[in-house]
This record gives C-alpha cells, sequence and structure tokens, in this order.
C-alpha cells in the first residue's frame, strides 16, 4: 500500500484521536473500536464502530427491550426511522435491545462523515431515550419512584 493513501482505520483511529476530553475509547480489534461519549438523557451513549468489507457500520446500543407498551415503543422508533436521515432505530439478538445504525461506505468514509452520523446517534438517543423510559419502563419507574 502506498503511504499516502488513507485507510478506513486511519481514518476512524484520527476521528477517535480527535474525540473531546470526557469521552472513553478502545480499539477493541483491529477492525472494531469502542466509544462511550457523555450525554444528557442518558449519561452515557456507547458507541461502536466496525470496519467490514465494504462498508463502516456505526452501533450504539441505546436501550434494552422494553418492559410492557411494545407497539407504542416501536412506532415511535418507526416514525424517527421515517425522519431521520442516514440513522435508523433497529433491534439486536434475541434479547431485543434497541439500537441505532449507520452504515457508510469505505469509499465514502471521512472524518467529517463519520463525525456526522455519531453526531446523529447522540442526538436521536438523546431526543427518545426518556420517552422510551417512559412508555416502555412505566411499570419499573413507578416502582422506584
Amino acid at each position: 500500500m502506498r503511504p499516502d493513501v488513507v485507510t478506513p482505520h486511519d481514518t476512524i483511529a484520527a476521528w477517535v484521536a480527535a474525540l473531546p476530553d470526557g469521552t472513553t475509547n478502545e480499539r477493541v480489534h483491529a477492525d472494531l473500536w469502542y466509544v462511550r461519549l457523555p450525554g444528557v438523557a442518558r449519561s452515557w451513549i456507547p458507541v461502536e464502530i466496525l470496519v467490514d468489507e465494504k462498508t463502516t457500520k456505526i452501533t450504539s446500543h441505546v436501550i434494552i427491550e422494553p418492559d410492557e407498551r411494545h407497539k407504542e415503543v416501536y412506532e415511535l422508533l418507526l416514525r424517527h426511522n421515517h425522519a431521520a436521515g442516514g440513522v435508523c432505530f433497529s433491534l439486536d439478538g434475541r434479547e431485543g435491545v434497541i439500537c441505532l445504525v449507520a452504515r457508510i461506505p469505505l469509499e465514502d468514509l471521512s472524518e467529517p462523515r463519520l463525525d456526522q452520523l455519531v453526531g446523529q446517534i447522540v442526538q436521536e438517543t438523546e431526543q427518545t431515550f426518556r420517552t422510551i423510559l417512559e412508555i416502555g419502563f412505566a411499570s419499573r419507574l413507578r416502582r422506584r419512584g
């Protein structure tokens, strides 16, 4: 590889290195980074950045599967998906963890694009986290309150 060619790994490493104080990060393996960004509605917003064969996948686990009122929670998420550009809600695994996901073709990956998509993940988490709690975990919140 020529030295002037910037790889997706170089782009992500540079983006991670430029993160502000208060964030934490770990390079889990050659193709996977784990970043924790401070939030308001949710104290920490976890973000995984994975380079695969053709894309970079950005995933944030927002919250566990709701205890109740699943239909209302999923309707909220679908409505956000309809309006969102670049990131969308999904369910991960058998446990039904609610995630936000974005994919970038490797040839389109840049620090500004990565920053934009992670920013959207943070924004969507901040906008929806408390509402998801209030709808999908109301009984649990009342027991604590």
